[in-house]
């Protein structure tokens, strides 16, 4: 069963949107003791308060996925009558999903493990204003 402290710990988190520590210092936790907060939010009153409270693991497994989708709108070619949006990947977006994932999971910094990944994407080249002109006369590149 979840403590008082621990009761308003979740509180400033789920409703004043507070970082861990800050919560635990407002709910009268010392400052010490809010720099690892772990032994707080790793405790089975906590997770299970949490739960009642509608955070459960189904839940932040779905915002998890959703955030690691997720995308942007982008106005390409502005200044021109021939503008266009068009979805992209949000990298940094995706990059605090993943990071918060990989928390959530239990991995400190040094625990994550290395990849070497190779983004190939096929991106068109820009399309310039002359290029149109060119194609209506008829003309090749």
């Amino acid at each position: 069963m979840a403590t008082l402290k621990q009761k308003q710990v979740a509180k400033n988190l789920v409703e004043k949107g507070s970082s861990v520590s800050q919560a635990m210092i407002n709910a009268g936790y010392s400052p010490r003791t809010a720099r690892a907060p772990s032994k707080v939010t790793k405790s089975k009153g906590f997770r299970e308060l949490l739960d009642q409270m509608g955070v459960s693991d189904e839940k932040l497994a779905k915002v998890l996925n959703e955030g690691l989708e997720a995308t942007k709108v982008v106005v390409m070619g502005k200044e021109s009558k021939e503008a266009f949006v068009d979805i992209q990947p949000d990298h940094p977006t995706r990059h605090k999903f993943l990071e918060t994932g990989l928390k959530l999971k239990g991995y400190a910094k040094d625990d994550i493990p290395n990849f070497n990944i190779n983004f190939i994407n096929k991106i068109p080249r820009p399309i310039k204003r002359d290029d149109i002109i060119s194609e209506e006369k008829g003309e090749q590149n």
